[in-house]
Protein backbone atom coordinates (compact mmCIF):
# COMPACT_ATOMS: atom_id res chain seq x y z
CA UNK A 1 0.00 0.00 0.00
CA UNK A 2 1.32 3.44 -1.15
CA UNK A 3 0.12 6.89 0.30
CA UNK A 4 1.59 10.68 -0.63
CA UNK A 5 1.96 13.38 1.72
CA UNK A 6 1.01 16.83 0.70
CA UNK A 7 1.82 19.91 3.40
CA UNK A 8 0.58 23.17 3.03
CA UNK A 9 1.88 26.38 4.01
CA UNK A 10 4.11 29.58 2.64
CA UNK A 11 5.90 29.33 6.54
CA UNK A 12 6.92 25.88 4.93
CA UNK A 13 8.21 26.87 1.70
CA UNK A 14 9.87 30.27 3.47
CA UNK A 15 11.47 28.03 5.64
CA UNK A 16 9.89 29.74 8.65
CA UNK A 17 9.07 26.63 9.98
CA UNK A 18 10.35 22.77 9.71
CA UNK A 19 8.25 20.41 8.35
CA UNK A 20 7.85 17.53 11.46
CA UNK A 21 4.14 17.23 10.41
CA UNK A 22 5.25 14.76 7.20
CA UNK A 23 8.52 13.40 9.07
CA UNK A 24 6.03 12.01 11.74
CA UNK A 25 3.04 11.13 9.31
CA UNK A 26 5.76 8.95 6.99
CA UNK A 27 6.89 7.52 9.95
CA UNK A 28 3.39 6.35 11.37
CA UNK A 29 1.99 5.07 8.40
CA UNK A 30 5.76 2.64 7.66
CA UNK A 31 4.84 1.58 11.08
CA UNK A 32 1.24 0.84 9.27
CA UNK A 33 2.70 -1.12 6.06
CA UNK A 34 1.89 1.92 4.23
CA UNK A 35 4.81 3.12 2.38
CA UNK A 36 4.93 7.11 1.30
CA UNK A 37 6.06 7.23 -1.82
CA UNK A 38 6.24 11.33 -2.01
CA UNK A 39 5.98 14.12 0.45
CA UNK A 40 5.06 17.36 -1.69
CA UNK A 41 5.06 20.56 -0.16
CA UNK A 42 3.12 23.67 -1.20
CA UNK A 43 2.30 27.68 -0.49
CA UNK A 44 -1.03 28.96 0.44
CA UNK A 45 -2.70 29.53 -2.93
CA UNK A 46 -5.88 27.88 -3.95
CA UNK A 47 -4.68 27.42 -7.25
CA UNK A 48 -1.77 25.51 -6.32
CA UNK A 49 -3.31 23.37 -3.73
CA UNK A 50 -6.10 22.50 -5.48
CA UNK A 51 -3.74 21.52 -8.87
CA UNK A 52 -1.44 18.87 -6.62
CA UNK A 53 -5.11 17.74 -4.69
CA UNK A 54 -6.26 16.89 -8.36
CA UNK A 55 -2.91 15.44 -9.63
CA UNK A 56 -2.47 13.05 -6.36
CA UNK A 57 -6.24 12.15 -6.77
CA UNK A 58 -5.07 10.24 -9.73
CA UNK A 59 -1.74 9.00 -8.87
CA UNK A 60 -2.52 7.15 -5.35
CA UNK A 61 -4.99 5.42 -3.21
CA UNK A 62 -4.16 7.36 0.34
CA UNK A 63 -2.89 11.44 0.54
CA UNK A 64 -2.60 13.27 4.00
CA UNK A 65 -2.84 16.52 3.59
CA UNK A 66 -1.88 19.26 6.91
CA UNK A 67 -2.20 22.89 7.22
CA UNK A 68 -4.41 25.77 6.15
CA UNK A 69 -7.99 25.08 8.06
CA UNK A 70 -7.54 27.94 10.02
CA UNK A 71 -9.93 30.68 10.36
CA UNK A 72 -7.36 33.40 8.40
CA UNK A 73 -7.43 34.89 4.69
CA UNK A 74 -4.71 32.27 4.41
CA UNK A 75 -6.45 29.07 5.30
CA UNK A 76 -6.98 28.07 2.00
CA UNK A 77 -7.40 24.30 1.99
CA UNK A 78 -10.68 23.63 2.04
CA UNK A 79 -11.76 25.71 -0.47
CA UNK A 80 -8.94 24.03 -2.65
CA UNK A 81 -10.65 20.72 -1.96
CA UNK A 82 -13.78 21.92 -2.95
CA UNK A 83 -12.23 22.91 -6.33
CA UNK A 84 -9.88 19.50 -7.15
CA UNK A 85 -13.12 17.51 -6.18
CA UNK A 86 -15.99 19.98 -8.71
CA UNK A 87 -18.06 20.06 -5.24
CA UNK A 88 -18.84 23.58 -3.28
CA UNK A 89 -18.63 24.46 0.20
CA UNK A 90 -20.93 24.17 2.71
CA UNK A 91 -21.45 24.81 6.50
CA UNK A 92 -21.24 21.15 8.17
CA UNK A 93 -23.81 21.25 11.53
CA UNK A 94 -21.33 18.83 12.63
CA UNK A 95 -18.14 20.67 12.55
CA UNK A 96 -19.43 23.63 13.92
CA UNK A 97 -21.45 21.90 16.74
CA UNK A 98 -17.44 20.06 17.06
CA UNK A 99 -15.70 23.65 17.24
CA UNK A 100 -18.73 25.60 19.61
CA UNK A 101 -18.22 22.67 22.06
CA UNK A 102 -14.39 23.13 22.16
CA UNK A 103 -14.31 26.70 22.26
CA UNK A 104 -16.80 26.21 25.35
CA UNK A 105 -14.91 23.81 27.12
CA UNK A 106 -11.15 26.28 26.70
CA UNK A 107 -13.29 29.31 27.92
CA UNK A 108 -13.08 30.76 24.53
CA UNK A 109 -15.47 33.37 22.57
CA UNK A 110 -17.06 31.91 19.52
CA UNK A 111 -16.70 34.51 16.78
CA UNK A 112 -18.88 34.44 13.74
CA UNK A 113 -15.89 33.95 11.72
CA UNK A 114 -14.84 30.81 13.55
CA UNK A 115 -17.36 29.46 11.27
CA UNK A 116 -15.17 29.63 8.72
CA UNK A 117 -13.61 26.58 9.75
CA UNK A 118 -16.84 24.66 9.74
CA UNK A 119 -17.31 25.39 6.20
CA UNK A 120 -16.39 21.96 4.14
CA UNK A 121 -16.60 20.10 1.05
CA UNK A 122 -20.25 18.83 0.98
CA UNK A 123 -18.73 15.55 -0.01
CA UNK A 124 -16.40 15.50 2.83
CA UNK A 125 -17.22 14.03 6.39
CA UNK A 126 -16.06 15.78 9.13
CA UNK A 127 -13.18 14.61 11.83
CA UNK A 128 -12.62 16.02 15.24
CA UNK A 129 -10.52 18.02 16.11
CA UNK A 130 -10.13 17.23 20.20
CA UNK A 131 -7.34 19.50 20.97
CA UNK A 132 -7.92 22.79 18.74
CA UNK A 133 -9.99 24.73 16.93
CA UNK A 134 -10.09 23.04 13.23
CA UNK A 135 -12.34 20.20 12.20
CA UNK A 136 -10.77 17.64 9.62
CA UNK A 137 -12.10 16.36 6.98
CA UNK A 138 -11.84 13.39 4.58
CA UNK A 139 -13.24 12.84 1.02
CA UNK A 140 -12.82 10.65 -1.68
CA UNK A 141 -11.46 12.23 -5.01
CA UNK A 142 -11.03 9.55 -8.08
CA UNK A 143 -9.20 6.83 -6.51
CA UNK A 144 -7.63 8.55 -3.63
CA UNK A 145 -9.07 8.83 -0.31
CA UNK A 146 -8.04 12.17 1.48
CA UNK A 147 -7.06 13.16 4.71
CA UNK A 148 -7.53 17.01 6.05
CA UNK A 149 -5.63 18.05 9.36
CA UNK A 150 -4.56 20.78 10.76
CA UNK A 151 -0.51 22.23 10.70
CA UNK A 152 -0.34 22.11 14.10
CA UNK A 153 1.64 19.04 14.89
CA UNK A 154 -0.01 18.44 18.24
CA UNK A 155 -3.30 18.48 16.95
CA UNK A 156 -2.37 16.49 13.88
CA UNK A 157 -0.62 14.01 15.86
CA UNK A 158 -3.86 13.52 17.77
CA UNK A 159 -6.09 13.36 15.20
CA UNK A 160 -4.05 11.14 13.38
CA UNK A 161 -3.50 8.62 16.00
CA UNK A 162 -6.76 8.77 17.59
CA UNK A 163 -9.29 9.04 14.71
CA UNK A 164 -7.25 8.63 11.42
CA UNK A 165 -5.32 5.39 11.87
CA UNK A 166 -8.79 4.05 12.88
CA UNK A 167 -10.42 5.24 9.15
CA UNK A 168 -7.45 3.54 7.43
CA UNK A 169 -7.83 0.41 8.47
CA UNK A 170 -11.17 0.39 7.77
CA UNK A 171 -10.98 1.37 4.71
CA UNK A 172 -7.98 -0.47 3.32
CA UNK A 173 -6.29 -3.91 3.77
CA UNK A 174 -3.01 -3.33 5.41
CA UNK A 175 -1.21 -6.52 5.37
CA UNK A 176 1.86 -5.64 4.28
CA UNK A 177 4.45 -5.01 7.10
CA UNK A 178 7.27 -2.79 6.48
CA UNK A 179 10.94 -4.05 8.55
CA UNK A 180 13.86 -1.68 8.42
CA UNK A 181 17.17 -1.99 10.19
CA UNK A 182 19.13 0.35 10.63
CA UNK A 183 23.08 1.16 11.32
CA UNK A 184 25.14 3.97 11.99
CA UNK A 185 28.03 5.20 10.33
CA UNK A 186 30.67 7.39 11.40
CA UNK A 187 33.61 8.68 9.26
CA UNK A 188 32.77 7.97 5.35
CA UNK A 189 31.05 9.94 3.13
CA UNK A 190 27.66 9.15 1.63
CA UNK A 191 28.95 8.26 -1.34
CA UNK A 192 31.56 5.86 -0.25
CA UNK A 193 29.02 4.47 1.98
CA UNK A 194 26.92 3.85 -1.55
CA UNK A 195 30.12 2.38 -3.40
CA UNK A 196 31.02 -0.24 -0.16
CA UNK A 197 27.23 -1.66 -0.43
CA UNK A 198 27.18 -1.63 -4.35
CA UNK A 199 26.25 -5.11 -4.20
CA UNK A 200 23.73 -5.06 -2.26
CA UNK A 201 21.05 -5.68 -5.14
CA UNK A 202 22.23 -8.35 -6.44
CA UNK A 203 22.67 -10.25 -3.27
CA UNK A 204 19.50 -9.09 -1.71
CA UNK A 205 17.33 -8.21 -4.48
CA UNK A 206 14.37 -8.06 -2.26
CA UNK A 207 15.50 -5.94 -0.22
CA UNK A 208 16.17 -2.56 -0.43
CA UNK A 209 18.33 0.33 0.68
CA UNK A 210 18.23 3.82 1.64
CA UNK A 211 20.49 6.30 2.99
CA UNK A 212 20.24 9.46 5.02
CA UNK A 213 23.23 12.02 5.71
CA UNK A 214 23.07 13.82 8.92
CA UNK A 215 25.83 16.03 9.46
CA UNK A 216 28.99 14.11 9.76
CA UNK A 217 26.89 10.85 10.25
CA UNK A 218 25.51 8.48 7.50
CA UNK A 219 22.89 6.54 8.42
CA UNK A 220 21.55 3.16 6.29
CA UNK A 221 18.61 1.69 5.92
CA UNK A 222 17.82 -1.85 5.47
CA UNK A 223 14.01 -2.13 3.78
CA UNK A 224 11.77 -4.61 3.33
CA UNK A 225 8.34 -5.43 2.63
CA UNK A 226 6.91 -8.39 3.94
CA UNK A 227 3.28 -8.72 1.90
CA UNK A 228 4.07 -12.79 2.30
CA UNK A 229 2.88 -12.32 6.05
CA UNK A 230 5.78 -14.43 6.70
CA UNK A 231 7.56 -12.87 9.91
CA UNK A 232 9.88 -14.69 10.74
CA UNK A 233 11.35 -15.39 7.49
CA UNK A 234 10.90 -12.19 6.75
CA UNK A 235 12.93 -11.36 10.08
CA UNK A 236 15.63 -13.84 9.16
CA UNK A 237 16.04 -12.55 5.29
CA UNK A 238 16.60 -8.74 6.78
CA UNK A 239 18.90 -9.46 9.54
CA UNK A 240 21.22 -11.70 7.03
CA UNK A 241 21.32 -8.10 5.25
CA UNK A 242 21.86 -6.37 7.91
CA UNK A 243 25.08 -9.02 8.75
CA UNK A 244 26.23 -8.58 5.38
CA UNK A 245 25.92 -4.53 5.56
CA UNK A 246 28.13 -4.03 8.60
CA UNK A 247 30.64 -6.74 7.71
CA UNK A 248 31.58 -4.23 4.21
CA UNK A 249 31.49 -1.37 6.38
CA UNK A 250 33.21 -2.81 9.14
CA UNK A 251 34.36 -0.70 12.03
CA UNK A 252 32.89 2.24 10.98
CA UNK A 253 29.88 1.09 12.71
CA UNK A 254 29.05 3.07 15.44
CA UNK A 255 25.48 1.75 16.11
CA UNK A 256 23.46 -1.48 15.18
CA UNK A 257 20.04 0.40 16.60
CA UNK A 258 20.30 3.85 14.06
CA UNK A 259 21.98 6.04 17.33
CA UNK A 260 23.63 8.97 16.94
CA UNK A 261 27.50 8.50 19.21
CA UNK A 262 26.24 10.66 21.77
CA UNK A 263 23.11 7.93 21.84
CA UNK A 264 25.18 5.02 21.33
CA UNK A 265 28.06 6.37 24.45
CA UNK A 266 24.88 7.11 26.56
CA UNK A 267 23.78 3.35 26.05
CA UNK A 268 27.36 1.98 26.53
CA UNK A 269 27.55 4.24 29.67
CA UNK A 270 24.64 2.94 31.29
CA UNK A 271 24.59 -0.59 30.16
CA UNK A 272 27.89 -0.96 31.98
CA UNK A 273 27.40 2.07 34.85
CA UNK A 274 29.58 4.13 34.25
CA UNK A 275 30.18 7.80 34.76
CA UNK A 276 31.37 10.56 32.48
CA UNK A 277 32.72 14.44 32.96
CA UNK A 278 33.48 16.29 30.36
CA UNK A 279 36.19 19.40 29.93
CA UNK A 280 36.06 21.14 26.80
CA UNK A 281 37.95 24.60 25.42
CA UNK A 282 37.43 24.11 21.37
CA UNK A 283 34.31 22.94 21.05
CA UNK A 284 32.73 25.62 23.74
CA UNK A 285 30.04 23.16 25.44
CA UNK A 286 29.33 21.08 22.33
CA UNK A 287 29.99 17.93 23.76
CA UNK A 288 28.26 18.62 27.08
CA UNK A 289 25.08 19.55 24.73
CA UNK A 290 25.01 16.45 22.93
CA UNK A 291 25.37 14.73 25.51
CA UNK A 292 22.49 16.18 27.53
CA UNK A 293 20.00 16.21 24.87
CA UNK A 294 19.67 12.46 25.45
CA UNK A 295 17.04 11.50 27.96
CA UNK A 296 18.06 10.01 31.12
CA UNK A 297 21.46 11.53 31.24
CA UNK A 298 21.35 12.31 34.39
CA UNK A 299 22.68 8.88 35.09
CA UNK A 300 25.49 8.90 33.72
CA UNK A 301 26.58 12.63 33.07
CA UNK A 302 28.44 14.37 36.14
CA UNK A 303 30.06 17.71 35.35
CA UNK A 304 31.49 19.50 32.25
CA UNK A 305 33.82 22.47 32.11
CA UNK A 306 34.25 24.91 29.20
CA UNK A 307 37.80 25.76 30.12
CA UNK A 308 38.79 28.42 27.08
CA UNK A 309 41.32 30.15 28.60
CA UNK A 310 44.87 28.69 30.04
CA UNK A 311 44.12 30.18 33.28
CA UNK A 312 40.66 28.31 33.57
CA UNK A 313 42.46 25.03 32.67
CA UNK A 314 45.11 25.58 35.24
CA UNK A 315 42.72 26.61 38.16
CA UNK A 316 39.72 24.70 37.31
CA UNK A 317 41.36 21.42 35.54
CA UNK A 318 45.09 21.29 37.38
CA UNK A 319 46.83 21.68 34.17
CA UNK A 320 50.19 22.58 35.31
CA UNK A 321 51.41 25.40 34.31
CA UNK A 322 54.54 24.37 33.01
CA UNK A 323 52.28 22.18 30.31
CA UNK A 324 51.09 25.35 29.04
CA UNK A 325 54.16 27.28 28.93
CA UNK A 326 56.00 24.43 27.48
CA UNK A 327 53.86 23.40 25.18
CA UNK A 328 50.77 25.79 24.50
CA UNK A 329 47.24 24.71 24.92
CA UNK A 330 46.97 22.88 21.98
CA UNK A 331 48.93 19.69 22.75
CA UNK A 332 48.58 16.68 23.68
CA UNK A 333 50.00 16.89 27.10
CA UNK A 334 47.54 19.44 27.37
CA UNK A 335 44.46 17.42 26.53
CA UNK A 336 45.51 14.58 28.92
CA UNK A 337 45.74 16.90 31.97
CA UNK A 338 42.50 18.05 31.10
CA UNK A 339 40.68 14.53 30.57
CA UNK A 340 42.24 13.88 34.47
CA UNK A 341 41.41 17.03 35.69
CA UNK A 342 38.13 16.62 34.87
CA UNK A 343 37.88 12.90 36.09
CA UNK A 344 39.44 13.87 39.08
CA UNK A 345 37.50 17.22 39.94
CA UNK A 346 33.80 14.83 39.15
CA UNK A 347 35.13 11.32 40.79
CA UNK A 348 33.88 10.23 36.93
CA UNK A 349 34.66 6.60 35.65
CA UNK A 350 35.86 8.74 32.10
CA UNK A 351 36.31 12.41 31.10
CA UNK A 352 37.20 12.95 27.91
CA UNK A 353 38.94 16.79 26.59
CA UNK A 354 38.87 18.69 23.42
CA UNK A 355 41.41 21.39 22.88
CA UNK A 356 42.05 22.68 18.91
CA UNK A 357 42.39 25.61 16.26
CA UNK A 358 38.20 25.63 14.92
CA UNK A 359 39.36 28.76 12.92
CA UNK A 360 38.67 30.23 10.47
CA UNK A 361 41.35 32.60 12.21
CA UNK A 362 44.23 31.21 15.05
CA UNK A 363 45.90 28.38 12.97
CA UNK A 364 49.52 28.68 12.22
CA UNK A 365 51.82 26.00 10.14
CA UNK A 366 52.43 23.98 13.19
CA UNK A 367 48.66 24.31 14.50
CA UNK A 368 46.70 24.82 11.23
CA UNK A 369 42.93 25.39 11.14
CA UNK A 370 41.41 21.86 12.05
CA UNK A 371 43.95 20.39 14.38
CA UNK A 372 42.50 19.29 17.55
CA UNK A 373 43.77 17.01 20.73
CA UNK A 374 41.55 14.50 22.23
CA UNK A 375 42.07 13.23 25.39
CA UNK A 376 40.79 10.47 27.56
CA UNK A 377 41.25 8.79 30.85
CA UNK A 378 39.69 6.36 33.23
CA UNK A 379 41.03 4.72 36.00
CA UNK A 380 43.77 2.61 34.76
CA UNK A 381 44.41 4.52 31.91
CA UNK A 382 45.04 8.45 30.09
CA UNK A 383 45.75 8.63 26.70
CA UNK A 384 45.56 12.03 24.07
CA UNK A 385 45.43 11.93 20.30
CA UNK A 386 46.21 14.67 17.22
CA UNK A 387 43.65 15.03 14.50
CA UNK A 388 43.83 17.15 11.69
CA UNK A 389 40.52 17.99 9.46
CA UNK A 390 40.76 20.07 6.97
CA UNK A 391 37.35 21.91 7.04
CA UNK A 392 37.48 25.27 6.74
CA UNK A 393 34.31 26.36 8.47
CA UNK A 394 34.06 27.02 12.36
CA UNK A 395 30.72 24.78 13.45
CA UNK A 396 31.79 22.03 10.73
CA UNK A 397 35.18 21.85 12.63
CA UNK A 398 33.39 22.10 16.05
CA UNK A 399 31.02 19.37 15.41
CA UNK A 400 33.87 16.94 13.48
CA UNK A 401 35.87 17.88 17.15
CA UNK A 402 33.25 16.86 19.59
CA UNK A 403 32.07 13.82 17.30
CA UNK A 404 35.59 12.21 17.51
CA UNK A 405 36.04 12.95 20.86
CA UNK A 406 33.03 11.10 21.51
CA UNK A 407 33.70 8.46 18.82
CA UNK A 408 37.09 7.89 20.92
CA UNK A 409 35.27 6.96 24.48
CA UNK A 410 32.54 4.98 21.96
CA UNK A 411 35.80 2.56 20.98
CA UNK A 412 36.57 1.99 24.23
CA UNK A 413 33.42 1.43 25.99
CA UNK A 414 32.94 -0.86 23.44
CA UNK A 415 36.61 -2.64 23.75
CA UNK A 416 37.85 -1.91 20.39
CA UNK A 417 40.63 0.68 21.85
CA UNK A 418 42.01 3.75 20.39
Amino acid sequence: MEAYVLSTGDEVLLGDIIDTNSSFLCSSLKDMGIEVKKIIAVGDSIKTIASNIKDISELTDICLVTGGLGPTKDDLTAFACSKAADDTLELKSDALKSMKSYFKQKGFTFFKDNEKQAKLPSKAKMIVNHNGTAPGFYIKINRCLFFFMPGVPLEMKLMFEKQIKKLLVNNFNLNDKILIERVTVFGLPESRVGFLLKEFEYNYPTIRLGFRADSLMVEVKIIMSDSNNNANKALGQIKEAKFWVMEQLENRVVSTKGLTIAQEVGRLLIQQNKTLAIAESCTGGLIANMMTDISGSSDFFLFSAVTYANDAKINILNVAKKTIIDHGAVHEQTALEMAQGARQKAGADFAISTTGIAGPTGGTEERPVGMVCIGIAGADFAKAKTYKFKYGDRLLNKNMFATMALELLRRHLAKSGL
